[in-house]
């Protein structure tokens, strides 16, 4: 079995409305960083003798997004127009070829862009789960 490779996992960004939106990846990308977290809960009590047990609380998923900017690109472009939404949510979707390996609405937030004197213009954004996701299966395959 071959070594996954970052380049094969892609974002997308769902642009339009129902059943008439579309995957629309998200141009440019370089980097895309992934990561699960949960709260630690001390779950101890006096009452019932329990003492130094945790349990921890709802998740929280972040992906950090950053790429270089190739205009007109209508993915970032749909990503930087639901970040000045209020709420800044938009529908996004991880794939790997056709494979679905995440799939939920995320708000946006932290959306930048460098525009170097010298070199190539580049932007980064991050994204929280805004719900539970519908698709979460980071090692789908098929």
């Amino acid at each position: 079995m071959a070594t996954e490779q970052g380049r094969e996992t892609r974002l997308y960004i769902s642009v339009g409305a129902g059943e008439a939106a579309v995957d629309t990846p998200v141009g440019g990308e370089t980097s895309l960083d992934w990561k699960r977290a949960s709260t630690q809960l001390d779950t101890s009590s006096k009452d019932d003798g329990i003492y130094g047990s945790s349990d921890y609380g709802q998740q929280k998923i972040t992906i950090s997004v950053s790429g270089n900017t190739k205009l007109p690109d209508p993915g970032l472009e749909a990503v930087e127009t639901a970040s000045k939404a209020s709420p800044p949510q938009a529908s996004f979707k991880i794939k790997r070829g056709e494979v679905v390996r995440y799939a939920g609405v995320m708000a946006i937030g932290n959306f930048s862009a460098s525009f170097p004197n010298s070199g190539v213009a580049t932007y980064s954004f991050d994204l929280a789960n805004a719900g539970a996701p519908t698709t979460d299966d980071l090692t789908a395959t098929a």
